[in-house]
């Protein structure tokens, strides 16, 4: 961080000349893959748009699990979620001796399970007003600081109400106005979930969103903003069937073991016996493979946190593995589908897990395009856009250097 510091900070002093009056407006659709615009070309105008008049990436590259709390989280701060304690959308901290779970507001408002420096805390703690219209961590309070603007996240509320509220926040008077808001879309991750990343309505769901984003755009330009928007998703998504799931209760005694996730990760600690014991169960079995925790692929970066379980049971692409009662589960909750047909949270390096990066805006480069990037870069990039100083992260400079005009 020392020799990145003075980079980041010279690059941030040209963005904040160029772009005094422009708000930072991040915005992920969650779950959008990588290639949906070109395969829909006809759907997303308005990103194409976007991406071919700005800066983008091939592809945006999760960190493992490629589920939405790890990576929204990691886009946020800059740390791999074994740093920032988010490893997972469900997990076990044996210090706490408690879950969190993702659905609960009782884990989203704790501040004990925030590690890290949010964007949001970072603006604030440097002088700067922050808003949030929902993002993973944005309802704890985290170091102590909360953002400007912030609510609990509710599905309910509709795009256009959240727009004519972050519309509000932008005619305060200019000291009072966030110079940083997150905006948050799910439609793209529950269509491809419920009906799978080649359905009908999984276009029709990136046609919402591209329609969301071209309304968004009317209204800030109609007001006199040229905002810098930098366009995230956490994650791809790749088909899955009933047809295609590893049942684990034949497999192991679970009794003797606390299952923390399954899907498309099944994560697990002995209550009796032993780890290693535990992974030998999975030898010879078709289409998993099973882990130590210290053992999971290098490149997953994925160790040093009592959080991470024990022990990780890892399907092949598209597979399942976990227990019967959970199968039956999706297959109730999705019984119009017969199952869960799309999913995510496999290798990030599989080709499906990649997610979208845009940048455009007076702040950005015009018609660059670079190649696959790992998303715990966006962090710097978003500080060296407001004139911030980075807290320390596991980012570099790459996507500063490549991104913000010279």
């Amino acid at each position: 961080m020392r020799r990145l510091a003075p980079i980041l900070a010279a690059a941030a002093a040209l963005a904040l000349a160029r772009a005094a009056d422009s708000p930072l407006i991040l915005i992920s659709f969650d779950g959008f893959r990588w290639d949906y615009a070109d395969l829909h070309p006809e759907a997303a105008p308005t990103i194409r748009e976007l991406r071919r008049d700005g800066f983008s990436a091939r592809g945006l590259v999760p960190v493992f699990p490629s589920n939405t709390f790890p990576n929204h989280y990691t886009i946020v701060t800059g740390l791999r979620p074994a740093r920032h304690g988010i490893v997972n959308n469900i997990f076990f901290d044996p210090a706490h001796g408690m879950f969190f779970r993702y659905n609960t507001a009782a884990s989203a408002g704790d501040s004990r399970w925030w590690g890290g420096e949010p964007i949001w805390v970072t603006a604030v703690k440097q002088g700067k007003r922050s808003a949030t219209s929902f993002w993973v961590g944005s309802e704890a309070e985290i170091g102590g600081v909360r953002p400007t603007f912030w609510k609990r996240f509710d599905y309910s509320i509709p795009f256009e109400k959240r727009l004519d509220e972050m519309m509000g926040w932008f005619a305060l008077p200019p000291a009072e106005r966030p110079a940083i808001v997150t905006f948050y879309f799910d439609e793209t991750n529950a269509q491809g979930h419920r009906f799978g990343p080649d359905a009908p309505e999984l276009v029709a769901s990136v046609k919402r969103c591209d329609e969301h984003l071209a309304a968004m755009l009317a209204r800030l330009r109609g007001a006199g903003l040229e905002p810098n928007l930098v366009i995230v998703s956490d994650h791809g998504m790749t088909a899955t069937s009933r047809d295609r799931v590893v049942i684990v209760d034949d497999l192991i005694d679970l009794a003797a073991v606390q299952v923390e996730d399954e899907g498309s990760v099944f994560s697990l600690r002995p209550l009796r016996g032993t780890a290693e014991e535990l992974v030998r169960k999975f030898d010879g079995v078709a289409h998993v493979k099973a882990y130590l925790r210290d053992d999971l692929p290098a490149h997953f970066q994925f160790r040093g946190n009592d959080r991470i379980a024990s022990v990780w049971v890892l399907p092949d692409e598209g597979w399942h593995v976990g227990t019967r009662a959970a199968y039956e589960r999706l297959r109730t909750r999705y019984a119009a589908q017969g199952y869960l047909l799309g999913d995510h949270g496999y290798d990030p390096q599989l080709e499906r897990m990649r997610g979208i990066l845009i940048a455009h805006g007076p702040a950005f480069r015009r018609g660059v395009k670079v190649p696959e990037i790992e998303n715990i870069h966006i962090y710097n990039l978003l500080c060296a856009t407001l004139g911030l100083t980075p807290a320390p992260n596991d980012g570099d400079d790459r996507l500063v250097r490549a991104a913000l005009r010279e």
